[in-house]
């Protein structure tokens, strides 16, 4: 009675679409491979099912999706079944985790578009530009060398505007939005940034104080410098 046709439920820590009840209930996930299961009635005593709305997601991503992981890990998706799901991480190696688990890992899903945010601390020197000068030549340097480098098509957006007065310095923040389709790229476009930003220093005379610059996730907050 608390289980119906055409709702939504959650068994073992996923969610199914009850798509028949029956002496044995069958149960889909239409982002699985292999994605459906049959139940015998007394394993839905204990379930709830309800009404679900057409955008709800049944996975956090797809098969050849990029993601990152709570432990650090990021790779391509290339299968997830209801017991498994399994990552080809950069190198060629492969890392396999119950699927229960992987979801309890919060991955973060790069290719559906992704954040670098790049916090980058100049000397109190350079006070009278910070707010200004500054923020406006990186953000045109980075620009244009990120195009160079073929990336001008992938990029949503791109701010550089001056973050706070910290302890040692007068940090800017570099927030840059690349669409998923360079989802594999995410570790070069990091380097990328933080490379243009040194050598932007080098070419505008930016002194930089030492151990300023620092790489953080979309979903992970901030740390403050040293």
């Amino acid at each position: 009675g608390t289980v119906k046709e055409n709702e939504r439920v959650v068994y073992r820590g996923l969610p199914w679409k009850v798509f028949s009840l029956n002496i044995y209930t069958t149960l889909i996930n239409p982002e699985l491979t292999g994605g459906m299961i049959r139940l015998p009635l007394r394993e839905l005593l204990e379930l709830n099912s309800r009404p679900y709305h057409p955008d709800e997601p049944w996975f956090p991503c797809k098969e050849d999706d990029w993601i990152i992981l709570a432990d650090g890990t990021r790779g391509k998706v290339i299968t997830q079944t209801p017991e498994i799901v399994q990552l080809i991480i950069l190198g060629g190696s492969r890392k396999t985790y119950p699927t229960e688990e992987f979801l309890k890992q919060n991955p973060i899903n790069l290719s559906t578009n992704f954040r670098l945010n790049v916090t980058f601390g100049i000397d109190y020197q350079h006070q009278a530009i910070s707010t200004t000068e500054i923020p406006n030549k990186l953000n045109k340097m980075l620009l244009d060398e990120l195009s160079d480098m073929g990336y001008g098509g992938s990029i949503y957006s791109l701010k550089v505007e001056f973050k706070e007065a910290g302890a040692s310095s007068l940090d800017v923040a570099i927030l840059a939005d690349f669409s998923g389709r360079v989802a594999k790229d995410y570790e070069v476009l990091a380097r990328a940034i933080q490379r243009i930003s040194v050598d932007a220093c080098n070419k505008f005379g930016w002194v930089i104080p030492f151990t300023q610059l620092t790489l953080h996730t979309a979903n992970s907050p901030p740390k403050e410098n040293d």
